[in-house]
């Protein structure tokens, strides 16, 4: 009896160490399962692209470009010929006037000139400021000096084809004042304002005396 029980306690731990060792078996598995799969998945190429690599985004139709408003190309035209007449006329040139002289009224010793201006030109221009007028001998060279300016400036004179505008030329009579007369020049030289050019009347019958010769602005 004492050996049946001794064989039958052995057979009893055999039967319960079974199921023992089969469930620690099944837990170290379960825990190396879980092991191999976080580093498995932490491993795999995919993984490691999605955060080494550029991410990949499905590409996206480019804005069309904007055409420009139509008020840009036309504000980068060039001027139209109505354009540049609303800035007004041009200069006159000495190629486009004629010009002529005669005396007028005078009194107590002082002697004037009217010099005209005339716009030969089809179209309008502008005369402005004070001209260069000179006395000349037949040799070209300038007799006494040329005239001085007389007063302040009238502004721009606009001339229509046809129109005239003049200045007036003042100097004294002889024994007025002292410095005698100069000799009468052969031609009247003047340059209109602003000009480089000179317009040559001949024989303009004007004598300066009293060293006094001076001329006015451009007016109508």
């Amino acid at each position: 009896m004492g050996t049946l029980s001794r064989t039958t306690t052995r057979t009893l731990r055999r039967r319960l160490l079974v199921p023992v060792a089969m469930m620690s078996f099944a837990l170290v598995a379960a825990g190396c399962n879980d092991d191999g799969s976080g580093s498995e998945g932490a491993a795999t190429p995919a993984a490691h692209a999605g955060t080494t690599g550029p991410a990949q985004t499905s590409p996206q139709p480019s804005a069309p470009a904007s055409s420009p408003p139509a008020t840009a190309s036309s504000s980068s035209a060039a001027p139209s010929e109505s354009g540049a007449d609303a800035a007004g006329p041009g200069r006159c040139t000495a190629e486009g006037l004629g010009m002529s002289v005669k005396q007028g009224d005078g009194g107590a010793g002082q002697v004037y000139y009217e010099l005209t201006f005339v716009n030969k030109s089809g179209r309008s221009c502008t005369l402005n400021g004070f001209p260069g007028v000179s006395l000349i001998q037949r040799d070209g060279g300038v007799i006494g000096a040329p005239a001085k300016r007389d007063g302040a400036s009238h502004g721009a004179t606009v001339l229509a084809a046809g129109k005239t505008a003049h200045v007036v030329l003042h100097t004294l009579n002889q024994g007025i004042a002292d410095g005698g007369c100069w000799k009468r020049g052969d031609y009247l030289r003047v340059y209109p304002p602003g000009s480089k050019e000179a317009l040559t009347l001949r024989d303009p019958q004007i004598r300066v005396c009293g060293d006094r010769f001076t001329t006015t602005s451009v007016e109508r």
